[in-house]
């Protein structure tokens, strides 16, 4: 039941309409976590958790979407964070890390612009 729900709102982040709003991204987190919760197996768990992830990571990167869209999930992407960090090893948890972090970076416009302002920042006049 659960990764047929799942599915289901996988589908509808992935195609964001005009009247949806950001509950659906934290629908399909919830929804997620309780399938989750329901695989027997570790393997299967550790599954649903970095689909998760990838949805939203994919959807964040998606230039077709909203940027409050894409931004909010990115929020939801560093609620799961510390669930990824029990799964993997240290090296692999950095990895993805700076790799969610350079993507943010690169497709956020809010990420480009902290990017922009703290280079100027520690840039010393001449």
């Amino acid at each position: 039941m659960y990764l047929y729900q799942l599915a289901c709102y996988e589908r509808a982040i992935r195609a964001q309409n005009h009247h949806q709003t950001l509950d659906i991204i934290n629908c399909y987190f919830n929804s997620g976590l309780q399938a989750a919760q329901q695989c027997q197996t570790p393997a299967a768990r550790e599954k649903v958790y970095f689909r998760l992830l990838r949805t939203l990571e994919e959807t964040m990167c998606d230039l077709l979407m909203s940027e409050h869209w894409r931004i909010h999930c990115f929020r939801v992407i560093k609620i799961l964070t510390p669930i990824i960090f029990e799964l993997v090893d240290t090296k692999q948890y950095e990895a993805i890390m700076a790799k969610l972090n350079s993507l943010a970076t690169y497709f956020l416009p809010t990420q480009q612009f902290q990017v922009a302002t703290s280079a100027a920042s520690t840039k010393t006049p001449r």
